[in-house]
């Protein structure tokens, strides 16, 4: 009895999932479409058009939607239960709340997985495919990558550009602009401009001032001088979101061994992870719920409740990184911790009666 009733627990969820994933996208698409419709209108666009950024935009909108449409489909299916008095009826029968809760985490597991992937590598390339598009409307030629106040350290030498501009279609070279270098004996260079060449992992600068220690500064004229970052100015400067989950990784480790500001490419790495273990922990929460709501209205308005709770928190989160308040890991899992407390406090009470 309780295998048959776990299989159609998990039946009645996964048939309602797909119901609540798509209800979400439509509430996270109707400030984008009508904002997009505007601007399609103002570029002259056609259907087509809309159509393709909508698909490319459409693994965004999941990336929130899978995981928090765990707990629109456990919660109505819960309050069905409840309603039809199958939940007091499995009780009496001597089924524990345990084996109900049970396969109802496994789903949110297997749909972390899912989120996982999406959030991982198919977000990215959507987002790189939508920004194009975008970009072909409004430029001639897609803009280049430009990062400001750029520091790294490497091998004991300090480099240093106010602006970092990468050169469109060939991803090994960027254009600096105020650039200072320290080398580790101290040497310091400085040049209004000079170029990136990852390829010759040097940074040559135009026109450059040179200041030794003990010594008065000295025009060089155009010098190079090494600069061993593994990464390219491609992968480097590129916007974190357009980048898999792998290269997100590696260039965090490139920039991290150059010294440079990691600060973003660790908030973004975490926060995928952490937005896709939501959905494990929020079918916690609300299976925990779940199994002590008292009907169908209950079920739907503690959805709502939840739905709020954790787009309030996770728009917090970021809001707060984005400050400088907290740091980019706290920042990323502050959600779902928030959650696990909370569905192990409702856990450990709905489990024990």
């Amino acid at each position: 009895m309780p295998r048959r009733l776990q299989r159609a627990l998990l039946r009645e969820t996964a048939g309602l999932y797909p119901l609540g994933v798509a209800a979400i996208c439509l509430l996270l698409s109707i400030d984008f479409l009508s904002v997009l419709a505007r601007f399609l209108v103002e570029q002259g666009a056609s259907a087509s058009d809309i159509g393709a950024l909508l698909l490319y935009r459409t693994p965004w909108f999941l990336h929130l939607a899978l995981p928090v449409g765990v707990v629109f489909a456990v919660l109505l299916t819960g309050g069905r239960l409840a309603k039809d008095s199958e939940l007091k009826a499995a009780y009496a029968m001597g089924v524990p709340p345990m084996s109900l809760f049970r396969p109802l985490v496994l789903f949110g597991v297997v749909i972390g997985a899912l989120s996982l992937v999406n959030n991982g590598f198919l977000e990215p390339r959507g987002e790189a495919a939508y920004q194009r598009r975008i970009d072909a409307f409004v430029y001639a030629r897609p803009p280049a990558e430009v990062q400001i106040d750029s520091a790294y350290r490497i091998d004991d030498a300090v480099y240093y550009a106010a602006r970092v501009r990468s050169l469109t279609g060939d991803h090994t070279l960027a254009n600096l602009e105020g650039v200072v270098v320290q080398l580790a004996d101290g040497t310091l260079y400085s040049a209004r401009s000079g170029q990136w060449d990852a390829s010759a992992k040097t940074w040559r600068l135009t026109d450059a001032q040179v200041t030794r220690p003990g010594s008065a500064p000295v025009r060089t004229g155009d010098v190079g001088l090494p600069f061993a970052l593994e990464s390219s100015p491609g992968e480097t400067l590129v916007r974190s979101t357009n980048l898999s989950l792998d290269q997100v990784w590696r260039t965090l480790r490139s920039v991290q061994r150059a010294g440079g500001d990691t600060r973003e490419l660790t908030y973004d790495l975490h926060r995928r992870l952490a937005d896709a273990l939501s959905s494990a922990i929020f079918a916690a929460f609300a299976a925990a719920l779940a199994l002590r709501v008292r009907g169908r209205a209950a079920g739907f308005a503690w959805t709502i409740v939840l739905l709020v709770a954790f787009w309030a928190t996770w728009i917090l989160a970021g809001n707060l990184f984005q400050a400088g308040a907290v740091g980019p890991v706290l920042a990323a899992w502050l959600t779902p911790t928030l959650a696990t407390v909370g569905a192990g406090l409702l856990a450990a009470r709905t489990l024990r009666s």
